[in-house]
């Protein structure tokens, strides 16, 4: 008689956080990021094209604030960029640099290569949002969930890098009628 044998039948899927980051359409975005991050005009291009997407529909309406924190970043990016160079291109009045913020302990900022790294992820993520291929063809019904999934995952590991360019009224307020102090 043969030993049964112990190995699964079948494997637990991954979660669609995780095939986003591993898919083809990702990895080629981060590999883009790598160029984009340098080009003060590709950081402007890749900002109209996020702003022109339907942000006020679902599933992307629940992230609007965040994308639009982004799409700051990206311009203030540019433009550090530009001033860095001696090359301002447009005359609009100029965004704060694109500076991490302090942290509440004995380190004052992270690593500049960790800043770097969720800089790029950041860029990497928005070129997979106007990506119309990707794991969930956008064109699709529900076509952007993969996109929402991954930008939600990006934004809470760059939260860091996107804090300073979050609009204060996209913060929730405390409630007043809280008593408990918290």
């Amino acid at each position: 008689m043969t030993e049964p044998s112990w190995t699964p039948l079948f494997r637990a899927s991954a979660s669609t956080v995780t095939k986003a980051l591993r898919s083809h359409a990702f990895a080629a975005s981060r590999e883009r990021a790598v160029v984009i991050i340098t080009d003060p005009e590709a950081l402007r291009d890749l900002a109209d094209v996020v702003e022109t997407l339907p942000h006020e529909n679902a599933p992307l309406s629940g992230i609007t604030d965040r994308v639009a924190a982004a799409v700051r970043f990206l311009r203030a990016k540019a433009e550090e960029l530009d001033s860095s160079a001696g090359t301002r291109t447009d005359t609009a009045s100029p965004s704060p640099p694109v500076v991490a913020p302090e942290r509440s302990d004995n380190n004052s900022t992270p690593p500049v290569a960790v800043v770097e790294a969720h800089e790029r992820l950041l860029v990497a993520a928005l070129h997979y949002l106007v990506t119309p291929v990707d794991l969930v063809p956008d064109f699709r019904a529900g076509g952007y969930i993969d996109d929402v999934l991954l930008l939600s995952w990006v934004f809470g590991s760059a939260g860091q890098e996107l804090e300073p360019f979050l609009d204060d009224a996209a913060l929730p307020d405390p409630d007043p009628s809280d008593t408990t102090g918290a």
